[in-house]
C-alpha cells in the first residue's frame, strides 16, 4: 500500500472583489441639506425663470 499515491484535491475559492465589501457597508447619508444642494437649488429656479421669462410665460413683475 505505500506504493499508491492518493491525490488530494482541495477546492480553491473563488478570488475576493476586493470593492464588494465596501459597498456593502456603506451607508447613506442625509441627502438635500448641504450648502451644495441649496445652491444647485437655486441655480435650477434662475433657469427655470429665466427660460419662463424668454419664452413669454411669465411677466417681469412675476419675477420672485
Amino acid at each position: 500500500m505505500a506504493d499508491k499515491k492518493i491525490t488530494l484535491v482541495i477546492p480553491r475559492s473563488k478570488p475576493r472583489n476586493p470593492l464588494l465589501v465596501p459597498g456593502l457597508t456603506r451607508r447613506a447619508g442625509p441627502h438635500g441639506s448641504t450648502r451644495k444642494a441649496i445652491r444647485q437649488k437655486m441655480r435650477q429656479r434662475t433657469q427655470q425663470s429665466l427660460a419662463e421669462l424668454l419664452n413669454g410665460d411669465k411677466a417681469e413683475f412675476e419675477i420672485d
